[in-house]
């Protein structure tokens, strides 16, 4: 189940616009001039999806239909009555017909916390981001902050940290004990949307201490993690192997070989290049003077013991499998684009930089901090990063304005590079954006909002 199309009847009171998601190559491309809704549009489509209902408090609009690829449509709307004019409303309705009986969407907050409760605790937010400023300061990264600056920023990612509890709290109970519509509640849960804003970089509290992580410090970290999961299930896949080995070959053995010798060497030949490619993305240790030899017509019998070591080697980087094609993907993106420094990523730190320019001593290439990176820099791999190792198949993702952290030069390549997203991770995108250099040559991908002449 995806959408196929969004449509706000009278946003903000004034503006109807209908948005037919392009589904053949799952990217949109939305154009419109300030002030028209793009940024409401993806904001609404998120906080719906992921039942922060709460937003829509603070819009105006008189109805909003979503539209599947199901022919199914639901269509919302705001109560009209001093009393209710904060609840949502919904009706479904099937091949253009919607049912009479409307249904009211709770949001599912439990009788001891209330929307006040809620404020409150925000109100709260102001003495708990003084009281902890000074401690932040020291795990900071960035030697800026030690100038004035230090208060405005301690808050921005403090309120971050703060807003994600608040929410989490808030929504924790939304998919428990409410007595929406069956249906309504199953495809909130099928449909996964993820809002993706670029405008600015804010550190990660490490889920392990307090310490908050310059970003890509803490994707790194992620990244590594995710290596690490990978090599545990090779391990866990291995050992199973290993310890039925000596009966598979007696019983292959006994059976006699049925692979040609051609057949053979050309398994050993991919076998070889899917080690050389794991060992390229840093997933296993360098395999350059480690090629498999082929085998000769005099060494009939290593034909049963090799095509057991070739199997069993595959199914032991198959664990690799996936994070593999992501790594190579965000290799050639982010190195396509940072000058005179280049990504690596290793099992043993993730993801690591050195300078393409200077050497030291020993003519090797010097490591560059994740805190010499350029905020442009830091802005393309976490967008990149996000897309790539945080998205799910079938995953709809929201990207905000992404141009107010690209080059110009590297903004002609978005789109290219999100449909090489796609093509390893099936998602769908919806892109809101001012700049021609994202369209490119992309036009047939774009719908462009329209205002009241």
């Amino acid at each position: 189940m995806k959408i196929s199309k969004i449509e706000f009847i009278k946003l903000f009171g004034v503006f109807d616009h209908s948005i037919n998601l392009n589904e053949e190559g799952g990217i949109t491309i939305i154009i419109g001039e300030n002030g028209l809704g793009k940024t409401v549009i993806l904001e609404a489509i998120n906080a719906l999806f992921n039942r922060q209902y709460n937003f829509f408090h603070k819009i105006t609009f008189e109805k909003l239909i979503i539209t599947f690829d199901t022919k199914d449509t639901w269509s919302f709307r705001k109560g009209k009555q001093q009393t209710n004019a904060s609840q949502l409303f919904i009706t479904k309705g099937a091949n253009g017909k919607n049912e009479s009986k409307e249904y009211l969407i709770k949001d599912g907050l439990p009788p001891n916390i209330s929307k006040h409760d809620l404020f409150k605790r925000r109100m709260m937010q102001r003495e708990y981001l003084r009281r902890r400023n000074i401690q932040f300061a020291e795990n900071i990264y960035d030697s800026r902050l030690i100038d004035g600056s230090i208060i405005n920023e301690m808050d921005m990612i403090e309120r971050s940290i703060w807003n994600e509890h608040l929410i989490n709290e808030y929504d924790s109970h939304n998919d428990k004990n409410v007595q929406n519509p069956k249906w309504f509640e199953e495809a909130l849960d099928a449909i996964n949307i993820r809002l993706i804003e670029t405008q600015r970089i804010i550190g990660r509290k490490d889920l392990n201490s307090d310490v908050i992580l310059n970003p890509v410090e803490y994707y790194s970290k992620e990244l590594k993690e995710m290596i690490v999961q990978a090599v545990k299930e090779s391990s866990n896949v291995a050992s199973s192997l290993d310890s039925t080995y000596p009966n598979r070959l007696i019983s292959e053995l006994k059976r006699g070989a049925d692979d040609s010798f051609e057949e053979l060497n050309d398994a050993l030949a991919k076998l070889n290049d899917r080690r050389k490619l794991l060992s390229s993305v840093g997933l296993i240790i360098d395999s350059e003077d480690n090629d498999l030899l082929q085998i000769e017509k005099n060494q009939e019998d290593l034909i049963t013991i090799l095509k057991i070591y070739i199997d069993d080697s595959h199914k032991k980087l198959a664990p690799f499998e996936e994070i593999s094609k992501k790594i190579k993907l965000f290799k050639e993106i982010i190195n396509t684009r940072f000058k005179h420094k280049k990504l690596e990523v290793t099992q043993g730190e993730g993801i690591t930089f050195k300078s393409t320019v200077i050497t030291n001593r020993d003519n090797k290439s010097v490591n560059i901090p994740s805190t010499g990176l350029s905020s442009g820099e830091q802005n393309e791999l976490i967008l990149f990063y996000k897309l790539i190792f945080n998205s799910q198949p079938n995953d709809m993702i929201l990207i905000d304005e992404p141009e107010l952290s690209l080059h110009i030069s590297w903004q002609n390549k978005f789109i290219e590079d999100i449909k090489d997203i796609i093509s390893i991770n099936d998602l769908s995108v919806i892109i809101a954006t001012h700049s021609p250099d994202i369209i490119s040559h992309n036009w047939e991908l774009m719908i462009e909002l329209q205002g009241v002449e």
